[in-house]
């Protein structure tokens, strides 16, 4: 489960998390975990797919993959390098966690402070577009997700600074 941390408060329970993000604009849900249908790469996007597709049509996203990212992933430490630097998207970012751990730092909608949303498995996560955000794996260097596009090449990160 997410914790978000927001300047001095810390939250734990999905509703709140919910609300506190969604008053930010930022969607965040609870998908919960499937762990017998998600051993298996190919099968994960199948367990998930009610949910894959009221997305799709809600946020009109087109494609849907799955990414994983572990300790033996070739070239982990340069993969990682490219989102821990302050970026944007001109597409949301959305990440559902199937396995693993993350965390996205994003700029308040003032623009005056950065907040932490550690993703677990089960949490969804919808940046939207043009948010300046960063993101980093936990100390376990691991992550399978869910990903969704407008457009089928997927997206860039944009740098903030170089």
């Amino acid at each position: 489960m997410a914790t978000l941390e927001f300047g001095a408060t810390s939250y734990q329970d999905p509703a709140e998390i919910t609300k506190v993000l969604a008053d930010e604009g930022i969607i965040y849900e609870r998908w919960g975990t499937r762990p017998e249908s998600c051993s298996d790469d190919s099968k994960v996007l199948e367990a998930y797919a009610p949910e894959v597709a009221r997305l799709k049509e809600q946020g009109r996203y087109v494609h849907a993959d799955l990414v994983a990212l572990s300790p033996n992933t070739p070239g982990l430490d340069d993969i990682c390098e490219k989102f821990v630097k302050e970026h944007h998207h001109d597409d949301d970012e959305v990440r559902f966690v199937v396995e693993g751990a993350g965390v996205f730092e994003v700029m308040s909608q003032k623009g005056d402070a950065m907040f932490k949303i550690s993703t677990e498995p089960g949490d969804l996560v919808v940046i939207p577009a043009k948010r300046r955000h960063l993101f980093y794996l936990t100390e376990k260097k691991a992550i399978r997700c869910i990903r969704l596009f407008k457009d089928s090449k997927g997206w860039e990160a944009i740098y903030s600074r170089p």
